[in-house]
């Protein structure tokens, strides 16, 4: 574990909208665990199944979807303040926003500390400050796409889960409880401390990169850019960025 890291252990975790002042030790691997935020994450999921069930269990095989960016735990690498902090096996779960990890057959939600992201897979997974026109500023973990001195692009993924519902005529049909994953597209200017949505309609693009309005609009009708298609957001932002 790094030096001076522990001064950064202490924050504020938000768990069901109660704010709680909470401070952790590191464990022998060099990472905060609190278990309590996960914990109430999975009963608010049993208490939406109706289920009663005293363990933490929940028969995922039985929801359609997932809450998962990963279902499985993966290998990948911990920073704070680009201090690597710990090499363990994560997962993303995307319904009560944490990162997971395990230690002695134990299910733990990691601490959420400014200038936290995960290397996991071929994903750039960074906490940071966000904002929308109706809601005051928080925090979330967002996948980092296109990186620029300029503009950032970032996708904030989330996810809902719908109770089974039981059919009310006989010619309907009872429904699946279901995970519903759904994204989001943020910018963080140079400037910013945090970040805001966008949409990636073509005059909210121009709009957002007015500056160079003209080089971007001639890169969108020369390409034929389909701003439905992830790739080609990227491809545009990492070209805006190197204008």
């Amino acid at each position: 574990m790094k030096t001076n890291i522990s001064l950064l252990l202490i924050t504020f975790l938000l768990v069901s909208g109660v704010r709680i002042e909470a401070q952790e030790k590191p464990t022998t691997s060099g990472v905060t665990r609190q278990y309590q935020s996960t914990l109430l994450a999975f009963q608010k999921i049993k208490r939406l199944l109706k289920e009663d069930k005293k363990d933490n269990t929940i028969d995922f095989e039985n929801i359609k979807g997932s809450p998962y960016l990963n279902k499985n735990f993966i290998l990948g690498k911990l920073y704070i303040s680009d201090s690597l902090i710990d090499t363990n096996l994560f997962r993303y779960n995307l319904y009560s926003d944490e990162i997971e990890i395990t230690e002695n057959d134990q299910l733990y939600g990691l601490l959420k500390i400014n200038g936290t992201k995960l290397i996991l897979d071929n994903n750039t997974i960074v906490l940071k400050k966000y904002q929308n026109d109706s809601k005051p500023i928080s925090r979330s973990y967002f996948i980092l796409l296109a990186k620029g001195k300029s503009i950032s692009l970032f996708k904030r993924k989330k996810c809902k889960l719908t109770p089974a519902q039981k059919a009310t005529t006989p010619n309907q049909m009872d429904r699946a409880a279901k995970f519903t994953t759904y994204e989001n597209y943020y910018i963080k200017k140079e400037n910013n401390d945090f970040l805001y949505e966008i949409n990636t309609k073509k005059k909210n693009i121009l709009k957002i990169m007015q500056d160079k309005k003209d080089a971007i609009k001639n890169y969108l009708e020369k390409n034929n850019v389909d701003l439905k298609n992830e790739k080609k957001i990227i491809e545009l932002f990492s070209f805006y960025n190197s204008l």
